[in-house]
């Protein structure tokens, strides 16, 4: 029922409460930082193991890739002039 009926506040209520969160809030202790940094940073680490061999795996299959291209290239081109739908032939009049 005070919602409706607020009470009459002194000044300090005037401050507001951000005035008094500030002013309570205090550093955590370096204990609890040493964990949190660790436990982040162990984290950080197993992902970019994993993010490097993925990397590393991605490598090696592009350059396959590549040194194949060509190969794969020449057979296409074959197979596409034996069924005739490339006729590179002369035609002479």
């Amino acid at each position: 029922m005070e919602w409706f009926y607020p009470k009459r506040r002194g000044p300090e209520w005037k401050q507001g409460w951000t005035g008094q969160t500030v002013a309570s809030i205090s550093a955590p202790p370096f204990h609890l930082l040493a964990i949190f940094g660790i436990v982040i940073s162990l984290l950080w680490l197993s992902q970019y193991t994993d993010y490097k061999a993925q990397w590393r795996k991605t490598t090696i299959n592009f350059q396959i890739f590549l040194f194949l291209l060509p190969v794969l290239l020449i057979l296409f081109m074959i197979s596409f002039s034996t069924s005739g739908r490339f006729n590179f032939r002369v035609t002479r009049s």
